[in-house]
């Protein structure tokens, strides 16, 4: 690939922005480097002095910046919030210098300390290739150019191209990394793990991919954890974008991955046995999903099966605690699922079909590992294999009669662990095991309620964390087991665990309150359920002392919306909200109140929520405000087009003209376009009449003598236009030439943007 002098400086500088120093012209040569004594403190550089050359800091090194001849750009756009009505007629103060813009505006790179580890000349430097450039790096003796060198891994392999990258970047990766026999850097092995899993597929095709295995198995036998981590990550990312090459399973990516596993399974040192246990999942589905079937590959598979058992079987703890965590993606691999065990217990039944030869070496190869590593002797392997009983029931294909006589027990038991981390990893999947066992139907009801058992013994567990756990399940073990199962075991624990000293706990059975009367979710309990047993809790939990909990119920409430007509302690305690101390609860309230007038009438709302909402309106937080906003059309559908022209606005208007501030006049601006806006096809139905006053007054906002307003009446008066609600006589005599007149004299060039679409928009 041959590029051009300035297509090549062009290109190593979007490649490596840190070795930016200044922009010379595209002839001349990079200027000097200043030497460090002519650094400038920061408190001179706050000063804006010019008499010496001037540089930011940033966290690792400095960077060097813009001389201050550099003209002033444009100032940015002006958004709400953004200055007050005190600054309409400009700004006063010291000059501020031009901001960094372009490759050096992060200021995280540090480009000084990087041209200086580079062994060249600057106008070499400026001519060099990508790759050259890349190596120079990477061959430095600073470990800051190296690293920042690998992390430009990918955006390298793209200057270069495909064919470039196979013949000489992974050629070199793999000579100066994977085979190498000096240890390099953690930090640079990591970042290569991580990078090497962006050149697929967008750079290197999976017909291509193949000589990226050798360098991450060599990653995958590394002393660092979290390298080798990464590495296995990248290569379960990798591993299914492969494609075989139509030779057979005898070479290409059959015989690569084969015998990678054997090298990492056999090996000397637990490290490489670690990742092994990683990676056998993704080999093993790819070869159910790409192999041919015959002799030869019923022995490949019969292999890596072996191979995992004996890493299960492993004196090293590490490595059987490697194995109990990547049992669940194994056994589902075995057993040819497309999902994994969690996604399909939350697919709502939709279980596929097992092939009987899958089902029976699940049984009989897989079934006795997990049996063994469930009963471990370290509580970290029980843990990890106990959370993996969903899939090993998903894998015996749900079968109850298997399940309960080789899955149940294993539940059973870790249910009673004495560890309780092991009783808290269980109570994490509980649902997903639960699922899992296929015990459904009038048959298999004693069964179910034995499960339920359990799950109420960890919910009342000694441990928070268990608890807290559990918590976490039980809208879907609701779903589950129905209404009967849950009003039996459930229901009657829900009060003390309300009532719980640890805050976490509460938190989630807020949650998952809420999740319970989400159809989504959960629609096994009826209404009359929610008000019998949540009802009190609902109203414990919006006095909770702790704002977490309260907004767990506020911002989930309008699920139960309907019923609000009959919680008029709820109601009493949202009302009390209104003016809480913490912004984000405040916020809450003001996006229920509409919901309230819905199930408790508009005259509750003028009588009751009026008063609070217009509070919310004047809110010191933006966010605050904008619930309202949000909350317009919800109040209109509710309310009708004659009502809030009436009732709403009149305070608004009276708002506008009273304020000081400039954000409540954009608040109330926007509160009124939101009514006009269209949310995908449907649109808010706006009379005729409460049209003529929202253009009236967004025709007011155009003439504030502050550009926020502006801008904003701008915005409204293009929904107007939009949402094609407005009299077309309104628009000619009055909208069109307001907007017009803008364009034309308008000094803010934001706002003078804004009333150009508006009046694009109409045509």
């Amino acid at each position: 690939m041959t590029v051009s002098s300035v297509g090549t400086r062009r290109l190593h500088l979007t490649c490596y922005p840190s070795l930016l120093l200044e922009s010379p012209a595209q002839d001349q040569p990079l200027p000097p480097l200043p030497l460090p004594d002519s650094l400038v403190a920061p408190s001179e550089l706050k000063r804006g002095r010019s008499d010496s050359p001037r540089f930011l800091s940033s966290p690792s090194t400095l960077v060097a910046a813009p001389p201050t001849s550099v003209p002033r750009p444009p100032s940015p756009t002006k958004m709400p919030g953004e200055s007050s009505d005190s600054a309409d007629g400009g700004s006063g103060g010291e000059q501020q210098h031009a901001p960094i813009a372009g490759p050096l505006a992060s200021g995280t790179t540090p480009s000084l300390t990087l041209a200086r580890s580079l062994m060249c000349e600057p106008d070499a430097l400026a001519s060099m290739p990508p790759f050259d450039l890349f190596v120079a790096q990477l061959s430095s003796d600073s470990t800051e150019a190296r690293v920042d060198a690998m992390k430009k891994l990918a955006i390298v392999g793209e200057a270069m191209g495909t064919e470039a990258a196979l013949s000489k970047l992974l050629p070199y990766l793999t000579e100066h990394v994977a085979n190498a026999d000096k240890d390099d850097d953690d930090e640079i092995l990591l970042i290569l793990a991580g990078q090497l899993a962006l050149l697929v597929p967008g750079l290197i095709p999976g017909r291509d991919a193949l000589p990226l295995i050798p360098i991450l198995e060599r990653l995958c036998g590394v002393e660092e954890t979290v390298v080798r981590d990464k590495a296995v990550e990248s290569t379960n990312k990798i591993v299914p974008l492969l494609q075989p090459d139509g030779g057979g399973t005898s070479g290409g990516p059959f015989a690569a991955l084969l015998s990678a596993s054997k090298r990492l399974a056999g090996a000397d040192w637990f490290t490489a046995k670690v990742s092994a246990a990683g990676i056998l999942p993704a080999a093993y589905a790819f070869w159910m999903a790409h192999a041919p079937k015959g002799d030869a590959d019923d022995e490949a598979r019969r292999e890596l099966r072996a191979l995992f058992k004996d890493l299960s079987e492993d004196d090293t703890p590490m490595v059987r605690r490697s194995a109990a965590k990547h049992l669940g993606r194994f056994a589902e691999a075995v057993a040819g699922l497309g999902e994994t065990a969690e996604e399909l217990a939350k697919g709502g039944g939709r279980f596929p079909s097992v092939a009987e030869e899958n089902r029976r070496m699940v049984t009989y190869e897989l079934v006795p590992i997990f049996q063994a590593l469930s009963s471990d002797e370290q509580d970290s392997v029980r843990l990890l294999a106990v959370s993996c009983a969903g899939s090993v029931g998903c894998g015996l294909a749900r079968d109850p009669s298997v399940t309960a006589e080789v899955v149940f027990p294993v539940v059973r038991g870790g249910c009673a662990d004495l560890s309780w981390r092991v009783r808290h990893n269980l109570a994490k999947v509980f649902f997903t095991v639960a699922s899992s066992l296929g015990f459904t139907g009038p048959k298999h009801t004693s069964r179910q309620s034995e499960v339920f058992q359990f799950f109420a013994g960890l919910l009342q567990d000694n441990e928070a964390e268990v608890r807290a756990a559990g918590v976490e399940n039980i809208a879907r073990m609701a779903q589950l087991g129905g209404a009967e199962l849950f009003q039996k075991h459930i229901a009657p624990l829900l009060p003390n665990l309300a009532d719980d000293l640890v805050m976490e706990v509460r938190s989630k059975l807020a949650q998952t309150l809420m999740d319970c009367c989400d159809p989504s979710i959960c629609n096994a309990l009826t209404d009359d359920i929610i008000l019998e047993d949540f009802k009190p809790l609902l109203e414990n939990f919006l006095n909770d002392e702790f704002a977490e909990v309260q907004l767990h119920i506020l911002t989930k409430l309008s699920r139960v919306s309907h019923l609000l007509g009959k919680m008029d302690v709820v109601v009493s305690s949202i009302l009390q909200m209104a003016k809480a101390q913490n912004w984000r609860v405040r916020e809450a309230v003001g996006r229920m109140l509409p919901f309230l007038a819905e199930a408790r009438g508009i005259s509750f709302f003028q009588d009751h929520l009026l008063e609070p909402w217009l509070q919310i309106m004047s809110d010191q937080v933006a966010d605050v405000r904008t619930a309202c906003v949000d909350g317009m059309p919800k109040l209109l559908s509710v309310s009708g087009s004659q009502w809030i022209q009436s009732e709403i606005l009149p305070h608004y208007t009276r708002m506008y003209e009273e304020s000081h501030s400039y954000l409540t006049r954009t608040t109330v601006l926007r509160s009124f376009a939101a009514l006009t806006e269209k949310h995908g096809e449907s649109e808010n139905n706006v009379s005729a009449e409460l049209m003529k006053q929202i253009v009236t007054i967004m025709l007011k906002g155009l003439k504030d003598r502050t550009a926020n307003v502006r801008m904003i009446a701008a915005r409204g008066l293009g929904l107007v236009t939009i949402s094609g609600q407005c009299d077309d006589a309104v628009m000619k005599s009055q909208v069109v030439p307001a907007l017009t007149e803008c364009v034309n004299g308008e000094a803010d060039q934001d706002c003078k943007y804004q009333c150009q679409l508006a009046l694009e928009s109409k045509t």
